[in-house]
């Protein structure tokens, strides 16, 4: 492959998620709750912590907050953080189970990468999960006051437990049950 610098491949190489948790386990042991073959869960009382030490570490030097965002499971929400080296050219994929629905909270990273602050607004904006220890966490899309978390799956909830949107594709396997309150 060719290199942009010695030692350094042209093409950003992305961190198994084995990989990102074995250098979260060095920076701060027991910080890691699994790992999936793309990314690494961090347990939350931890995140900030690992974060930072990742951060801060020049064997690691994951240095910018590429891309945070929520993600809607149905039963669960997962917070998602991109992190990259621009001196190593490579990037991690971290997560933050998040199993409370009705007040979903991960701590703030804004302490760690300032370039959080409007990307933690927006997935609380559109998915009602709180950072707590954010300087000032509102809603930057739509207006206080607005019913509700539109990137939910269940915001839209219909009479009859139907949902909005296509149905299951031929050859899918079934989706389960959402286990969240239904409209009647």
């Amino acid at each position: 492959m060719e290199e942009a610098r010695p030692g350094v491949a042209a093409v950003t190489r992305e961190l198994s998620g084995p990989e990102a948790a074995q250098l979260a386990e060095a920076a701060v042991a027991g910080s890691v709750a699994r790992t999936t073959g793309a990314a690494c869960y961090l347990k939350p009382e931890h995140l900030v912590e690992t974060i930072e030490a990742l951060k801060a570490n020049p064997e690691t030097d994951l240095v910018h907050l590429t891309n945070l965002c929520g993600v809607d499971y149905w039963d669960h929400f997962e917070v998602v953080y991109h992190i990259q080296s621009f001196d190593k050219n490579q990037i991690a994929v971290f997560k933050v189970d998040v199993f409370d629905r009705e007040n979903p909270a991960v701590p703030s990273v804004v302490p760690v990468f300032h370039g959080a602050w409007m990307q933690e607004n927006e997935a609380y904006d559109l998915l009602g999960i709180r950072f707590q220890g954010h300087p000032n966490l509102y809603r930057i899309l739509l207006w206080e006051g607005y019913p509700g978390w539109p990137l939910r799956k269940d915001f839209l909830s219909m009479p009859g437990g139907l949902q909005p949107g296509l149905g299951d594709f031929t050859g899918e396997t079934p989706r389960p049950e959402p286990t969240v309150k239904v409209v009647k």
